[in-house]
């Protein structure tokens, strides 16, 4: 029997030997299954599987990354950035998460496409940018000179807001206007009065009078007008105090005369009724008297600078070499 088993194992082919392995693996795990099952069911023992741990899920995170290579000193455009979520363990310290945070601010150093943007990268704040961050976008920054009386005395510091005054000089007056108000002061130079020597703690009359520089933040129209009255007469600064009660306020200019001015001359008042004017009566003038010398014989009876009226004139002959007729 066993002899005939071994013939029928031999004249089989590979494929059916195969087939016959697997048939009978798969009958031992099935026997095998029922054993287990019948021990455990005699015995009262129960099985527990543990459940696979599950892995926490991946946290990510939003951040800013740039979309093309910025170079230092560029302003940020939104076109150069984009959003993209990356494993909070692959986030740096101090990453920019929205774009309106960056946008159009100044880039300190180089970066490149893929960088995720940082605070350390990122010019965040406007006073980073230097002093052209403090000037508005729609302004544009001009100095004058004031000294310490004109400058306030000091007390006006950088971001304070003031008014400016336009003080002009005539010969018998003086007349100050409100050139502008509510204006935004930027800087003020005051070495020269830090270096100046000081009198009982306060700088001397020398160190008043060596002006200081003040600059304003102003509307392009402004700065001309500025400028423009700065060659009229002397700017003053008037500090306004941190909660004014308004913004702008409605100013006359205002003129004072000198003592010493003359006094105003007073016009003669025109007469009511005045008296017509008549042209003066021209005399006719005198013809001439004609010049005539009278000839008798070879004696001149009448001389031309004496002249005779013509009735005087005696008759002269046709002939003045006849001999007169003889009396009878």
């Amino acid at each position: 029997m066993l002899q005939r088993l071994i013939n029928i194992f031999n004249n089989l082919q590979p494929r059916q030997l195969l087939i016959l392995a697997g048939v009978a693996a798969a009958l031992m795990i099935i026997m095998i299954s029922i054993g287990i099952g019948f021990l455990t069911k005699n015995t009262g023992i129960e099985t527990v599987t543990e459940p696979a741990e599950e892995k926490p899920p991946i946290q990510m995170e939003k951040v800013v990354v740039a979309k093309v290579n910025i170079q230092p000193r560029t302003r940020i455009q939104e076109n150069m950035l984009q959003i993209k979520e990356l494993p909070v363990d692959m986030v740096p310290e101090g990453a920019i998460r929205s774009l309106d945070e960056v946008k159009d601010v100044q880039v300190q150093i180089a970066i490149f496409a893929g960088d995720v943007l940082t605070l350390q990268k990122v010019l965040a704040e406007s006073k980073d940018e230097g002093f052209t961050g403090s000037i508005p976008a729609d302004c544009r920054a001009i100095s004058i000179n004031v000294n310490d009386v004109t400058g306030v005395a000091g007390f006006a510091k950088p971001g304070d807001h003031v008014d400016l005054l336009l003080v002009e000089k005539g010969k018998y007056s003086a007349t100050a206007n409100v050139l502008l108000q509510n204006v935004l002061l930027l800087s003020i130079n005051q070495n020269t009065l830090a270096s100046a020597p000081m009198e009982n703690g306060v700088p001397s009359s020398a160190a008043i009078s060596n002006p200081s520089i003040a600059t304003f933040a102003l509307h392009p129209s402004d700065v001309l007008r500025l400028i423009s009255a700065s060659k009229l007469g002397e700017i003053y600064m008037s500090l306004r105090p941190a909660k004014p009660q308004a913004a702008y306020v409605d100013t006359t200019p205002y003129t004072i005369e000198s003592i010493d001015a003359p006094p105003p001359k007073t016009e003669q008042p025109a007469p009511t009724n005045p008296a017509p004017t008549t042209a003066p009566v021209q005399q006719p003038a005198e013809p001439p008297v004609p010049k005539i010398e009278i000839i008798q014989g070879d004696k001149i009876v009448q001389n031309a600078d004496t002249p005779t009226a013509p009735s005087q004139v005696p008759a002269v002959p046709s002939n003045p070499t006849a001999t007169p007729p003889a009396n009878n």
